[in-house]
């Protein structure tokens, strides 16, 4: 009996440490699968993304795509770039994101940061509703990343479509300033 309670003790003490993704409609929290049809994969190498937007002239985006990497040695790179131009691998995680396929998705990150309201990635639209998505780079078995990223994406009826079928996206919509989502 008292080696499963110590059992339970440690399992509890590990939750707690870990990326905390109690029930909140602060961030929506996905998980590896669920962050795929989003454009977001999670590997032990990082968090990667990397979009060719469908719409941009007609969102009047500077550049048609849109990428980010976040590893163990790199907090934050991305990259805003046109079709003919050529990236350069500076480092083995710039070569992984230029190696990854693009999706052609019309929502797309807006900011991303962290659950402090620091943002590392900042197209500087903030004055629309946006979906923060909770990553929890624990997920990604990197061994110096316990932290959350918040991808702030841009709505749009096919991301609605693209998450799982009980999310009401209504309930997380918010300006990324805004602590009371209204």
């Amino acid at each position: 009996m008292k080696k499963t309670s110590f059992l339970t003790l440690i399992l509890a003490l590990s939750i707690l440490i870990s990326c905390n993704k109690q029930k909140t409609t602060d961030y929506l929290f996905l998980n590896k699968e669920q962050l795929k049809p989003l454009g977001i994969e999670l590997s032990e190498k990082g968090v990667f993304y990397k979009n060719n937007n469908p719409k941009w002239n007609e969102d009047g985006e500077k550049y048609a795509f849109l990428g980010f990497y976040s590893s163990n040695d790199v907090y934050l790179n991305s990259f805003h770039y046109n079709e003919n131009d050529t990236l350069k691998a500076e480092s083995a995680d710039d070569s992984l994101f230029i190696n990854k396929e693009f999706t052609r998705n019309d929502f797309y990150p807006i900011l991303v940061g962290n659950t402090k309201g620091k943002y590392s990635l900042d197209n500087e639209e903030k004055n629309i509703k946006l979906l923060p998505v909770a990553v929890c780079m624990e997920e990604t078995g990197l061994a110096e990343r316990k932290d959350t990223l918040v991808i702030w994406i841009k709505m749009t009826e096919s991301l609605k479509q693209a998450l799982p079928s009980e999310i009401k996206v209504e309930d997380y919509l918010r300006l990324p300033d805004d602590k009371t989502k209204k």
